[in-house]
C-alpha cells in the first residue's frame, strides 16, 4: 500500500525533497515507517530525528492525516492506504 510522507524545515533539507510516496506493508505503524526512513536516508537523518518515541523532548513530531500521533496511538498508530504522514521538527520562537 502507498502512503505519502512529507518533510518540513530542517528534515526536508536533509532528505532533499518536500515529500515522497512510499510503498509499505499493510501492518506498518508510524514506528516502523520511521525505521524505513532511517534506512533509506541514513545517518544524518537518523541523528536529526533522534529517538522520538523514547526522548523526553523529541527532536521531531509526527502527524498522520493532520493529527498529532500523541492523540492517536502514538508510535503504534497504524497506517492505511493513502495516509499522509508529516515529519515536523520542533519550532521555537521568541
Amino acid at each position: 500500500m502507498k502512503v505519502k510522507v512529507k518533510f518540513l524545515a530542517s528534515i526536508r533539507e536533509i532528505v532533499g525533497v518536500h515529500e515522497i510516496p512510499l510503498e509499505i506493508s499493510p501492518d506498518n505503524t508510524v514506528e516502523s515507517l520511521l525505521e524505513i526512513l532511517e534506512s533509506r536516508f541514513g545517518t544524518e537523518f537518523k541523528e536529526a530525528v533522534g529517538k522520538p518515541f523514547e526522548d523526553k523532548n523529541p527532536k521531531i513530531m509526527f502527524l498522520v492525516n493532520g493529527r498529532d500521533i500523541d492523540f492517536l496511538k502514538g508510535s503504534r498508530t497504524e497506517l492505511k492506504e493513502g495516509d499522509t504522514v508529516v515529519l515536523i521538527p520542533p519550532v521555537a520562537g521568541g
